[in-house]
């Protein structure tokens, strides 16, 4: 209920508490009377208990002020939370820190990303600038704290959505043909190496998710690995990313040089629970291998005693590799999306060149409907016919 209080003037000035509990006074001035004051205070009172009414003063809270509160509530990774800490020192303080959040426009933070893309990192005599897709990285945090002040009341509307930036220049995969990764894994000396290297191109695996497999997740027998532990280098996971377990299956050549270790405690912090079996790929004086010490100690050489150091393949270039085999022999994108345990098809879909239909598929789909010349390929000039297609 709203209240006068009688000021050493003689005047009046009207109160009244806010949803949230906070004392506000009348604005305007003071009043003569201390029954208009206290009309004014209930006017006001009235105001704020209505639904969806929102504190006005709430969206003058700078973006850095934002931040502090923003940051405690989020429940991210700490590796993420690690990866974004340096974007919002360089990148996103140095901006938003003393914004209020209702003065940020679309046209502000458009201006922002544009800038950071034109900007140049490096020197007169050798300019570089940021990729769009670095610089996505930073509008995405920003992005996030702006929606998550609309879930807090404070703003209506989140300004940094619908933000243009130049289109990603598209990534440099690397799909080795079955010939080249021979070669390359006769080229590895020692048999635990070519055990993970083969185990990584014959199941898909991300390196966090084979560099944190327990032993209890390998099923020999059903030729069945389960993928649900993962690391980042410093703790066990109990689920890989996209947060979904799956199944995938294991076959005889991918495990040929694999000598599964002696079941013990992994010695590596888990996030939940006890760890109830050891790695199936420990290092070699136990715990966790390490993704780039492995790649310079064993893939490297072997791509050069290979003669395929010029095509520039990763450790992840063995996930793309497998899923282009599947796609080259006809499994469906859907099904190796589920192998690959993506979330959305649409990342799958860098691999649908490798599925192109086959001549004579084609031919007898679109065989003559008056049945006349079944199956018949016209070649063109100077092209060799193709052969007819056998199915009827």
């Amino acid at each position: 209920m709203a209240w006068t209080e009688k000021l050493p003037s003689g005047r009046y000035r009207g109160a009244y508490r806010l949803p949230s509990g906070e004392t506000r006074y009348t604005r305007g001035g003071t009043f003569t009377s201390k029954r208009a004051a206290k009309d004014a205070a209930t006017a006001l009172e009235v105001k704020v208990k209505r639904p969806g009414w929102r504190d006005p003063r709430a969206s003058e809270i700078t973006w850095g002020d934002w931040l502090e509160l923003w940051t405690p509530a989020r429940q991210i990774e700490p590796s993420t939370s690690d990866n974004e800490a340096g974007m919002i020192e360089q990148h996103l303080l140095p901006r938003w820190r003393d914004a209020p959040l209702s003065t940020i426009t679309r046209h502000d933070v458009q201006a922002w990303a544009t800038g950071l893309i034109k900007e140049n990192v490096g020197t007169e005599a050798e300019p570089r600038y940021r990729k769009s897709s670095s610089v996505r990285r930073y509008l995405n945090v920003f992005v996030s704290s702006m929606t998550a002040a609309i879930d807090a009341e404070l703003i209506d509307t989140n300004p940094a959505t619908r933000i243009k930036l130049p289109p990603d220049a598209e990534g440099h995969q690397v799909f080795l043909t079955r010939e080249q990764y021979a070669a390359l894994s006769a080229a590895v000396p020692n048999a635990h190496d070519r055990a993970l290297l083969d185990f990584l191109v014959g199941t898909g695996l991300r390196w966090g998710e084979a560099a944190g497999l327990h032993l209890h997740r390998l099923d020999l027998e059903r030729g069945i690995v389960t993928v649900a532990d993962v690391t980042d280098g410093r703790e066990i996971k109990p689920y890989p990313k996209g947060r979904r377990q799956r199944h995938v299956p294991l076959l005889q050549w991918a495990v040929d040089y694999l000598e599964v270790p002696l079941p013990r405690d992994c010695g590596v912090p888990h996030r939940s629970g006890r760890c109830p079996s050891g790695l199936v790929f420990p290092a070699a004086r136990g715990g966790l291998r390490d993704d780039r010490n492995f790649y310079r100690r064993v893939m490297l050489p072997a791509l050069k005693a290979a003669g395929l150091e010029h095509t520039g393949a990763t450790l992840h270039d063995l996930r793309h590799t497998y899923a282009s085999w599947l796609a080259q022999d006809g499994v469906p994108l859907g099904r190796i999306a589920e192998l690959l345990g993506h979330r959305s098809i649409t990342t799958t879909e860098i691999y649908a060149h490798f599925a192109t239909a086959r001549a004579d598929d084609i031919a007898y789909a679109m065989r003559d409907p008056r049945g006349a010349n079944v199956g018949q390929i016209v070649a063109a000039p100077g092209i060799t016919p193709l052969r007819r297609a056998t199915r009827e």
